[in-house]
Formats: structure tokens, sequence, C-alpha cells
């Protein structure tokens, strides 16, 4: 089981800080990405870190595209794959899976496996669940897909049932002034899913004060 943790340190940068940051993930705290990055590695290291030896399988939606013309897009000098890469790093046991809407930077390595998804139809998420690869439940699922609560609750309502017991499903850059919302459908879910926990991290971050908030949602 992954627990979730609040008491962490958001001033030390951790090794996962490094190694997202030299594969050009914004889930790190370098200061060369500018506004409105993350620095999530510094709470992701504090829940895995116990567990980056372990053999496992995580899946993360939004791989990362760069057309411009694509929302939730990194820009045209964004990275596609920076923090599956940086997972295969971190977690150096795993096998590592992602999707994404833009076919044009769906890819394959050692270790990692890509598939297409709109996260916002649900039966291409449930198909996409029917890879072969794809069959089984995962330790570890991360939504940084579309970043608005349309797209967040349909993933996650057509995808947590992929999580094992004790696994840990985060959604990531949760708007801090639509967190009212967030909280009345964790509330929802809480009774209709089998969660065991959920919390809502709010990552102080000068350089992003705007959607630097996660959401850690436990299965039971």
């Amino acid at each position: 089981m992954i627990n979730i943790v609040t008491d962490y340190n958001v001033n030390i940068p951790t090794s996962l800080c490094s190694i997202m940051e030299k594969y050009g993930s914004d889930k790190g705290q370098s200061s060369h990405l500018g506004v409105n990055h993350h620095n999530y590695t510094i709470y992701y290291d504090a829940i895995f870190k116990n567990h980056k030896d372990n053999s496992m399988r995580i899946f993360e939606l939004g791989i990362g595209t760069n057309n411009i013309n694509l929302p939730s897009n990194m820009g045209i000098n964004g990275k596609p794959g920076s923090s599956l890469r940086g997972w295969k790093e971190y977690f150096h046991n795993s096998y590592i899976y992602g999707a994404d809407i833009d076919t044009d930077i769906l890819f394959e390595e050692d270790r990692i496996k890509t598939y297409y998804c709109d996260q916002l139809n649900p039966d291409i998420i449930k198909n996409m669940w029917q890879h072969k690869d794809l069959e089984g439940e995962f330790d570890i699922i991360i939504e940084d897909g579309l970043h608005n609560f349309e797209a967040n609750k349909c993933f996650f309502e057509n995808s947590f049932n992929k999580l094992k017991k004790g696994g840990v499903y985060i959604i990531e850059d949760i708007i801090i002034n639509q967190l009212d919302r967030y909280k009345i459908q964790l509330d929802e879910w809480k009774n209709i899913y089998a969660i065991s926990n959920f919390n809502i991290i709010i990552l102080p971050f000068q350089n992003n004060q705007y959607d630097n908030c996660l959401i850690a949602i436990i299965k039971k």
C-alpha cells in the first residue's frame, strides 16, 4: 500500500526532482521552466521513495503534447514523454504506460508503451483499457491530461476500476479556485467507489499559485 503523506519538506530537492528536470518534465521545480510549472516531485518522492525499487505497473494519462493547436499543450518547446522517461528511471524495476490524444507523440521503448486516448469519451477510454498490455490492474495511475473538471471526472469514473487495492490515483493540476467543486465530487465518489482515503494537496510554490494542486486517492 502507498500511503498519502502530508509531512514533507517542500524546500528540499529530491532525486526525483533531478530526474524529472533532466528529461524536461514540468513536474520538477527547476526555475528555467518559468512560471506555472510545478514542484510535484517533492511530494511524489515523499510518497513513492519507499516503493521505487518495487516491480510495479504505472500509468500516466498525458504524455505532454507540443502541438499548440491542442488544449493543455506544453508549448512548442515541450518534450513529449518526459515524465514517462522520468518515471522509468525513478521506478527502475517497473513498467510504465502512457496515453495521449495526440497520436503524433505516441512511442514505445524499453519498459514504456503508450496508447491513444480521448479522456472526454468514455467509450474510447474503455477501448484503450482493452489493449492486451493494459489488462490487469495498476499500482499507480496519474492523470495529467486535460486540466478541467469534466475531463478529470470522465477519466476517473472510467479508470478507477483499473487501480489495485492499496494503489494511488492522482489528479494533477487542479486549479485552486475550483477546489470547492472537487471537494463536493470527492464526497460523492467516496460513497460510490472503494475509496479508503483521499487528500487534496496544495503545494506552496512561488512560481505557481494557480494550479499547483493535486488530488491523491487511495483504493481500499
